[in-house]
């Protein structure tokens, strides 16, 4: 009984923590110049991986997703992207090139095709995706990641990659918060604290979703630092 009982105060201790030590470390929201392009796999990575980016820029923000995710999950997207203010979103269905399958290898030259487009349709200056590991591991997050990596001798264009983390960091938000607490201001450049004004965004965001709403989401929701914080690597 007590175990349990410890268990319990443990995991409240986890879910609560958040949602208090937030106030002490979210940042005012970052200025900065030029349009983002974030480009994902699939409809809910944006509010999943990357809602911290997205609801701290003021500049205009647009998503490319390159898969429907099996089903007519635009209008799903269309709604999360609301949430999350980002000004406007293309979602692709290719399912030759980009196959929403953990086992297919996405094409770099297809999903570079959809990018370049995006690019001069929006007039971006900054990407902001997945790193090589692709957060989850997920083979679709990482071939985003090495098709980007293409782009790199195009001037005045840069790319933003999220960071992989350990499981033992990536479900243990309060560690997270707490680094990033006692971290100098310099450190920070590349990293993004959901601001405190937002802080149940993401869950609305996710909550869209309503298709993919099953039971290990939520965990995910509870406990993931990535809905908290987004730290990023500066690739060219």
């Amino acid at each position: 009984m007590f175990l349990l009982l410890l268990i319990f105060v443990i995991c409240l201790i986890l879910i609560v923590g958040p949602f208090i030590l937030i106030g002490l470390i979210s940042s005012t929201t970052k200025e900065q110049n030029g349009n983002y392009l974030l480009v994902i796999a699939h409809p809910d990575d944006e509010c999943l991986f990357f809602a911290p980016i997205l609801l701290s820029l003021h500049s205009n923000i647009y998503v490319l997703c390159l898969s429907n995710g099996h089903n007519h999950r635009s209008d799903e997207l269309r709604r999360s992207c609301n949430q999350l203010h980002v000004k406007d979103y293309k979602i692709i269905d290719d399912q030759i090139n980009l196959k929403d399958d953990q086992s297919v290898s996405w094409s770099s030259d297809a999903i570079l095709g959809h990018v370049k487009q995006s690019i001069r349709q929006w007039n971006i200056s900054t990407m902001i995706s997945f790193d090589q590991y692709g957060i989850s591991g997920h083979r679709n997050h990482s071939a985003i990641y090495y098709a980007l990596l293409n782009l790199s001798k195009i001037s005045q264009l840069h790319f933003l990659s999220l960071q992989s983390l350990p499981i033992y960091r990536k479900y243990f938000t309060l560690f997270e918060l707490f680094r990033v607490y006692f971290m100098s201001n310099s450190m920070r450049s590349k990293i993004f604290i959901l601001p405190i004004e937002y802080r149940l965004t993401p869950h609305k965001a996710m909550f869209e979703h309503r298709s993919q709403l099953v039971w290990f989401r939520y965990l995910y929701l509870l406990f993931s630092c990535y809905i908290w914080i987004n730290d990023f690597k500066l690739i060219y």
